[in-house]
């Protein structure tokens, strides 16, 4: 692994700390404000990490206890300055009522270096729909 494939490791292993310890003002420290988001919950498409924050009141779950989030089998390639990482991210946890929640989703991250820094500038969270 090279420094700047380290660094955007680096990068994404913030991330999910900060969303997993709930240190909100850091969950987009590394994220261009321009990023262009999919997520797996509606609407589906964000086009600023601020349309993003917004929305997480209407529909991030309010854990009791330890959280899980955590990446899984994260391939990063980097090149002078784009690089990309996919994976899976495990998410989980227990709700107020006592309900615990688990899931396993796809990721994908775009990234730009900046003056010197990689930032996120597309990210994209996906799941499989079940069929019967």
């Amino acid at each position: 692994m090279n420094a700047d494939e380290a660094a955007i490791r680096d990068v994404l292993e913030q991330w999910a700390e900060a969303t997993r310890d709930g240190r909100e003002e850091e969950i987009l420290a590394n994220h261009l404000d321009g990023l262009v988001l999919f997520d797996v919950l509606s609407p589906l498409q964000y086009t600023s990490a601020a349309q993003y924050r917004d929305s997480w009141e209407s529909w991030q779950p309010d854990p009791r206890g330890p959280v899980q989030f955590a990446l899984q089998d994260l391939s990063v390639q980097a090149g002078a300055d784009v690089g990309y990482a996919f994976g899976l991210l495990q998410c989980g946890g227990t709700l107020p009522d006592g309900t615990t929640f688990g899931d396993t989703v796809r990721i994908t991250f775009c990234l730009l270096k900046r003056g010197g820094a990689w930032k996120v500038a597309h990210q994209h969270v996906s799941k499989p729909l079940e069929r019967d």
